[in-house]
C-alpha cells in the first residue's frame, strides 16, 4: 500500500470524509500547514484511518512558520516519514513551494491538486510564467473539474497525468439528513417555503446580486422567503440591504453553521440558491443537490461546468443579469412535484462521478501515475525558491 503525504491548510469535516475514503486504499498521512485557521470556523477534531501531522511555529493563524522552521520541519517529517508521494492541495503557499523543494530534493515525486480555472481573476503574463515553470515539479494532478483541468492543460501540463475529482461531499450523510429532518418544523423560524443561500459573506459571494433579483421577485408577487447562512466582513452591508427590500420580514441572516446543522438547514428550505460573481467550485452545490434541493447556480461558479445541465439538474444564470435569476426564482416557486423529483433524481445521479469513492479512485490513479512518470525539473525548484523567499 503507497504511503502518501497529503499537505493542506486544516482538515474540515469535507477532507475528513475523504480521507477516510481514500485510506482505504492507501496509506494516508495528512499535514495540517495551518492548524490554528479560521478561514472557515468549524468545530472539528478529525480522528480516522489516516495519521495527522501538523506545522508549528506560525505567527498568526493563516501564516505559515517562518521559512528556516518551515524547512526544518518538512525535512524531518520527509526523513521520518519516507512518503512514497507528497500530494500538496495548492501551489500558492510558502509551505507549498518549501514542500516542493524538499520533495524534489529527496526524490519524491508530487501530485498538485488544484481547482483554480482561468477567469477566476485577472492574469499577469508574467505570473502565469512562474506558473508554467513550478507546474513543471508535478508529476501528476488532480482537480476539480472541467475548466479545472482547461487551465493546468494551457499552463502545459501534460492532459493524461490530470485526473479528477478533488471537490466531493459525503453524499450519503445529507441524503439521510433529507429523509430524517425533512419533516421536522421545530426551528426557531417557521417561514415556510424558502430559497436558502449557504456561503461566505465575502463580495465574489455576491449576495448583492441576489439581493436585487429577489427583491424584484418580490415585486412581482413571489411568495417564497429566503434565508442566508454565512459569516464574513459584508454582514452589516447585507443587513441594510435586506432592509430596503419590498419586504425584509421575508429574509432572514443566520451566523456560519456546523454541518450537523446545516443538514438540518438543507432539509428544510424549498431549494438552494448560489449568485457568486467568481467561485473556483461552490461544494455547497453538492451538499444542496444531495439533499435534494433545486439549485439554481450561477455560471460564473465552476461546478455550474460539471453538475448542471440546465433544466435538468439545476438552473444556471448569469450572475450580472438579476433579471435572469428573478425569472429562475418565480419558475422554481412554480415547478410541479413530478418535476422536481425528476431534478432531484438526475441531479443525484450527476453526483454519483463527484464521491468520496470517486475521489479516493482519482487519487489513487493519480499517485500511480506519479509513480510510474516521476518528473523532476531545475527551473520547478529555483521558481520555488524565489516565491517562497518573497516577503
Amino acid at each position: 500500500m503507497s504511503r502518501v503525504l497529503l499537505a493542506l491548510h486544516r482538515i474540515g469535516p469535507y477532507h475528513h470524509v475523504r480521507l477516510q475514503t481514500a485510506a482505504t486504499l492507501l496509506e494516508i498521512h495528512a499535514l495540517e500547514s495551518r492548524p490554528r485557521s479560521q478561514e472557515y470556523p468549524w468545530s472539528f477534531e478529525p480522528q480516522g484511518s489516516y495519521v495527522i501531522h501538523q506545522l508549528s511555529s506560525q505567527l498568526q493563524p493563516e501564516d505559515d512558520p517562518p521559512l528556516a522552521t518551515l524547512d526544518q520541519q518538512l525535512a524531518s517529517l520527509l526523513n521520518r516519514l519516507q512518503p512514497h508521494v507528497v500530494v500538496s492541495v495548492g501551489w500558492a503557499d510558502r509551505a507549498y513551494q518549501r514542500l516542493l523543494l524538499t520533495a524534489q530534493q529527496q526524490r519524491i515525486p508530487l501530485v498538485i491538486v488544484s481547482d483554480s480555472r482561468e477567469r477566476d481573476e485577472p492574469r499577469s503574463s508574467a505570473k502565469e510564467a512562474l506558473k508554467r515553470q513550478l507546474l513543471r515539479g508535478y508529476s501528476a494532478a488532480l482537480v476539480a473539474g472541467r475548466e479545472s483541468r482547461a487551465y493546468l492543460e494551457k499552463l502545459g501540463f501534460p492532459p493524461h497525468a490530470i485526473f479528477q475529482p478533488w471537490d466531493v461531499v459525503d453524499t450519503p450523510f445529507f441524503v439521510h439528513a433529507t429523509s430524517q429532518f425533512g419533516q421536522e418544523a421545530t426551528t426557531e423560524w417557521h417561514a415556510g417555503s424558502h430559497f436558502l443561500c449557504v456561503s461566505r459573506f465575502v463580495p465574489k459571494k455576491h449576495h448583492a446580486g441576489l439581493l436585487v433579483a429577489y427583491a424584484r421577485y418580490q415585486e412581482q408577487g413571489g411568495n417564497w422567503g429566503l434565508r442566508l447562512i454565512g459569516a464574513g466582513p459584508l454582514q452589516t452591508e447585507l443587513e441594510v440591504a435586506i432592509a430596503k427590500l419590498p419586504d425584509p420580514s421575508r429574509v432572514q441572516l443566520h451566523p456560519f453553521q456546523q454541518l450537523s446543522e446545516l443538514a438540518v438547514s438543507y432539509a428544510q428550505a424549498s431549494a438552494f440558491v448560489l449568485a457568486s460573481s467568481s467561485d473556483q467550485w461552490g461544494l455547497v452545490v453538492n451538499e444542496a443537490m444531495a439533499a435534494g434541493l433545486p439549485c439554481l447556480v450561477s455560471s460564473a461558479c465552476g461546478c455550474a461546468a460539471d453538475l448542471i445541465d440546465h433544466g435538468c439538474t439545476g438552473w444556471c444564470f448569469d450572475p450580472t443579469s438579476p433579471e435572469q435569476l428573478t425569472a429562475l426564482l418565480h419558475r422554481c416557486e412554480r415547478q410541479s412535484s413530478a418535476d422536481r423529483a425528476g431534478m432531484v433524481l438526475a441531479a443525484r445521479r450527476r453526483l454519483e462521478a463527484f464521491s468520496p469513492e470517486t475521489f479516493a479512485s482519482g487519487l489513487h490513479q493519480a499517485l500511480e501515475w506519479a509513480l510510474a512518470h516521476p518528473r523532476r525539473s531545475r527551473c520547478a525548484a529555483l521558481t520555488a525558491q524565489l516565491l517562497s523567499r518573497r516577503p
